[in-house]
């Protein structure tokens, strides 16, 4: 690792990258089915959609973070060191290797671990610190992989199943090919919510094969989310044993959605799959705002004395361990705007205070044309913010 670490510290490092573009990469990693499987570290480069790649080798099996920022800080120096995006390695006409200004990356536990990794092996200062990419750039990637993969992965003639079973959500049911081998997550198919997808071309390809299971279960009626929780969701061993974990099987609120929803997004739970799982394939189209609104006021973290904690406090008295999921972006600077609201709102009020309809309005009208569009975040300040409201007790 020394020796190219030294040579990566070496290479050219413009600030603008060639053709006055900014010198980020993004980064990620992705499995290939091959003969034997293995994980590709691929970067790109925005502006240019130039890609880099280092590996195959084992990393999303490994046991630790760390010992994936290892493997992942040693393909992303090859892959720059090489400098060649061309998949039988550089050619004449290449330009020369070059590294990043700056880089970002899919996940943010990664992204520390390999923060610490680069520290600890004396890269450049700046490099140290690893961003998390935006859902434009985590496209990009995609974009990458999958020019990478139509290159590389069909000469190589990878080994994949010949079917996929309905409901198997781990592999894509056009191409076979696990769902690790993307950087974007599988989507399933509108009608029959059985079959799974990298991309519609794929699903188009498929099409024909799919067909009559997809028509045959086309007939089956909707069910609606808080049907499908107490009546499907109980009969399922996976979601009973979920419903277990998030001790909801004998809760007196346990049959409405408030309750297994907060309980989900608190433990860092609700993710699609598991969010199917115990409310069924119509959730999102029922439960998208609540979902959204309940993530917002755990990321929030309501204090003692704010009504949110009170209610919450007097509604759910088995609180679980907090282990939320990332905030995304989108919700990264809804939580910054509630809480400038709340600063705004202690300033008129005091501390520990309620604002009245009058301060709402004082407070609002200084936004001007805009007001009316923060009246959902000032709600949501007001709710999760100390106003010295006296705890109710627990349930009886």
């Amino acid at each position: 690792m020394e020796d190219k670490v030294r040579e990566f510290n070496a290479l050219f490092r413009p600030r603008p990258a060639p053709a006055d573009l900014a010198n980020h990469w993004v980064f990620g990693v992705c499995h290939v089915d091959l003969n034997p499987p293995g994980d590709l570290v691929m970067a790109v480069h925005p502006g240019s959609s130039s890609v880099r790649q280092g590996g195959p080798t084992e990393i999303l099996s490994l046991a630790t973070g760390p010992e994936k920022a290892e493997a992942i800080i040693a393909c992303l120096l090859d892959a720059f060191i090489k400098g060649s995006e061309h998949p039988m390695g550089r050619q004449p006409t290449d330009p020369p290797p070059l590294a990043p200004w700056t880089w970002s990356t899919l996940d943010p536990e990664i992204a520390v671990a390999v923060q610490d990794g680069l520290k600890k092996h004396g890269i450049h200062r700046e490099l140290c610190e690893v961003g998390v990419c935006s859902a434009e750039e985590r496209d990009l990637l995609e974009t990458a992989r999958a020019k990478i993969f139509d290159l590389v992965l069909q000469s190589l003639a990878p080994r994949l199943p010949a079917n996929v079973l309905p409901g198997d959500s781990t592999r894509c049911h056009g191409c076979g090919m696990s769902r690790e081998c993307f950087f974007q997550p599988l989507k399933q198919c509108a009608r029959c919510n059985k079959a799974s997808y990298h991309s519609r071309d794929c699903q188009k390809k498929h099409w024909q094969h799919h067909k009559p299971t997809c028509l045959g279960r086309a007939s089956v009626p909707d069910v609606d989310a808080h049907t499908y929780y107490n009546t499907n969701a109980p009969a399922d061993p996976a979601a009973q044993a979920l419903m277990r974990s998030l001790r909801l099987e004998s809760h007196p609120a346990r049959s409405g959605l408030a309750l297994p929803l907060r309980r989900l997004v608190i433990t860092g739970q609700d993710t699609p799959e598991i969010m199917r799982l115990l409310f069924g394939p119509q959730w999102e189209k029922q439960m998208k705002k609540d979902h959204q609104e309940t993530r917002m006021e755990c990321l929030l973290d309501p204090p003692p004395g704010s009504p949110s904690h009170v209610m919450n406090a007097y509604f759910d008295d088995s609180p679980m361990v907090r282990s939320l999921r990332p905030a995304t972006k989108a919700e990264e600077q809804r939580v910054e705007e509630v809480r400038e609201l709340q600063t705004l709102i202690r300033r008129r009020v005091g501390a520990g205070k309620s604002p009245s309809g009058s301060d709402m309005q004082a407070i609002l009208s200084t936004f001007g044309a805009d007001w009316v569009r923060r009246i959902p975040a000032y709600t949501m300040a007001v709710n999760t913010m100390d106003q010295g409201v006296p705890a109710t007790g627990h349930r009886t």
